[in-house]
């Protein structure tokens, strides 16, 4: 992880939810093929990954066009896997390393939160982890219009913190958040592979 030092010279600080501050993908893997179980179709829940930031509905039609599923099913898979994955989640989900960072700068830099997933789990997921008092703001998929990797998550996230976006770094784990970031023009650490990316100015 970035030195306190270097994350000390940021203004506002941005965490991407799931893979970055909360380990829920396995348990949203498995809620993928039980949905495709439930239906009678081989969903196959890694696909996900390569979507990761992307909005339920997105990954639903990948995956459903991956396993030969009818797209006129789509929003009772996504209801059906939005029931599952909150079921899976609270058996499974664990904080990240990442949290470290929140709890450290907890109360010396503002903090929000810019997920791609719905307002209902992401709430159960602030609840279960007690982590309302961190953030000053939370942005869902809910919450713009336009997804990751449209920079709309992040730049509404520095907007309700009061920061220039420049003045910003954002904590991610996928393509599609980092692609984000940056065309938002913010710094992004990628926790993945523990790298600060700049954004060209």
């Amino acid at each position: 992880m970035l030195s306190p030092t270097v994350i000390s010279g940021y203004q506002g600080l941005i965490f991407d939810m799931d893979g970055t501050l909360i380990d829920t993908m396995p348990a949203h893997e498995q809620a993928w093929v039980e949905t495709g179980e439930y239906f009678g179709y081989p969903l196959n829940g890694e696909l996900m990954y390569q979507l990761s930031g992307a909005t339920t509905y997105i990954i639903a039609e990948a995956i459903m066009r991956d396993g030969g599923m009818p797209l006129h099913l789509l929003e009772q898979v996504v209801q059906k896997k939005r029931e599952l994955g909150v079921q899976r989640v609270l058996q499974s989900a664990v904080l990240l390393p990442a949290f470290e960072i929140v709890r450290y700068f907890n109360g010396k830099i503002p903090m929000a939160l810019g997920t791609g997933a719905h307002r209902s789990m992401t709430e159960i997921l602030i609840e279960k982890f007690e982590l309302a008092g961190y953030f000053s703001a939370v942005v869902t998929s809910d919450d713009v219009t336009n997804h990751k990797p449209a920079a709309d998550t992040f730049l509404r996230c520095a907007e309700l913190l009061g920061v220039a976006p420049c003045d910003c770094l954002v904590f991610e784990d996928g393509d599609f958040g980092i692609t984000a970031s940056h065309v938002g023009g913010m710094d992004v650490f990628d926790v993945r592979d523990n790298r600060l990316l700049k954004a060209e100015r």
